[in-house]
């Protein structure tokens, strides 16, 4: 269900390549996780041999600079911004039916939002600011009937930046049964979200994730600790991190800093593996003695 992990899975249908999946449950604990030292809240995860990348921005920028899939142009991360605050938009509008008590009682840590007083308020406001935004990507983004973003006959990350939360805002959280988000008043959308590249993979168990990420070696780089890097933190320090707007001291993940440039920061994990954080988002500090 989550958008980002429909994100990764779509750039991933792009490649061609093989790739294995591991659905984790909706809400935390998270046992395959914590037996590989990862107590980071957020799906989805990437792991390519024992480095294991968390946040989808860090996750698609890695594919692609590895792997060089889509299409790029000077304007991806303006339309990149544009898709996280379009899904921003969508939490306004979450159904009754998914505001399980256990669902918000999980969730509330790491998305502001559900905090609200009347969250139920919020819905016929983020309906029209939802439906503003479709009317940007229908007539603003999409030049012409089927085409992609930018007027192009290719699928490009553009449109993966842009639109990766459009099929999740109809289909999952039910905007398609809403008035005014029809077939006949988004055509270019519907038709455009139709042809995006439909993942295929091998789906495997907890116990085979864990046995190919222990016996797998690292597949990225030594890059060491810039010791000029504003938070000051030696190589070798054990510290914590921790997504910049969730709840403070909610999900922190503790590691040895044994990576640090201007993109991202790597930890070394009890359980060996090497988990990869982006610098933009996540607050890093050095860990706390008992």
């Amino acid at each position: 269900m989550s958008p980002y992990g429909y994100k990764t899975r779509t750039l991933l249908a792009s490649s061609k390549m093989p790739f294995q999946r591991s659905l984790q449950p909706i809400v935390i604990p998270r046992p395959i996780l914590e037996s590989l030292s990862i107590t980071y809240r957020r799906v989805p995860l990437l792991a390519i041999g024992k480095d294991i990348y968390c946040d989808s921005s860090l996750i698609i920028s890695t594919l692609q600079e590895k792997f060089n899939i889509l299409p790029t142009s000077p304007a991806d991360k303006a339309y990149e911004a544009f898709g996280i605050a379009f899904f921003d938009s969508v939490l306004k509008v979450i159904p009754s039916a998914m505001l399980t008590p256990e669902g918000i009682k999980d969730r509330i840590t790491i998305f502001q939002i559900l905090k609200h007083p009347d969250y139920p308020s919020l819905r016929p406001s983020g309906l029209a600011e939802v439906r503003r935004k479709f009317h940007i990507i229908e007539t603003e983004f999409l030049a012409g009937p089927g085409q992609y973003i930018g007027g192009g006959d290719s699928f490009t990350l553009a449109d993966l930046h842009a639109g990766f939360a459009v099929d999740f805002a109809l289909k999952v959280q039910g905007l398609i049964n809403e008035p005014g988000f029809s077939q006949r008043d988004f055509p270019r959308i519907y038709e455009w979200i139709d042809k995006w590249p439909k993942a295929e993979f091998t789906e495997i168990s907890p116990e085979q994730v864990h046995k190919t990420i222990e016996n797998a070696d690292y597949s990225a780089k030594e890059m060491g600790v810039d010791s000029r890097d504003p938070i000051g933190i030696a190589e070798g320090t054990e510290i914590t991190v921790e997504s910049a707007d969730a709840d403070p001291g909610a999900h922190p993940q503790k590691g040895k800093l044994v990576g640090l440039d201007g993109k991202e920061a790597v930890l070394q994990l009890e359980s060996g593996v090497r988990l990869h954080f982006p610098r933009v988002g996540y607050v890093m500090k050095e860990a706390k003695t008992q």
